[in-house]
């Protein structure tokens, strides 16, 4: 998987350009923290964002052209950070998300690294 992100500055946002492989982790990983039980503050605090505002960035990065907040891209960088440290075991996380934990990891920093 390519964990290269790249993302260009617009009028009121981001536009990330992401692989369709890249919007499906980002997308379970999101989806993973929507389904968790503990409510919306709980999900504030592991991922900066409620289970609503998960829901609708989740659908966004789905989009063909992911024009996102920098808030918004926090989101996506927490869940793919904080969920492989939620799921108890390599193979639970693949199971559960479908893809592996290092691709998690490589892609938040890609992440990171396209706004460095």
């Amino acid at each position: 998987m390519r964990t290269k992100v790249a993302a260009t500055a617009t009028h009121g946002g981001f536009l990330l350009r992401l692989t369709e492989v890249q919007k499906e982790l980002i997308c379970e990983a999101l989806r993973f923290h929507a389904d968790r039980p503990g409510g919306d503050r709980l999900s504030v605090v592991r991922i900066g964002a409620d289970r609503a505002s998960t829901v609708r960035i989740m659908k966004k990065v789905a989009d063909s052209n992911s024009k996102l907040q920098i808030d918004e891209i926090h989101v996506l960088f927490a869940a793919l950070v904080s969920a492989p440290v939620l799921i108890p075991s390599e193979e639970a996380f693949y199971e559960r998300i479908g893809f592996f934990r290092e691709q998690a990891f490589e892609l938040a920093g890609g992440l990171a690294s396209a706004f460095g």
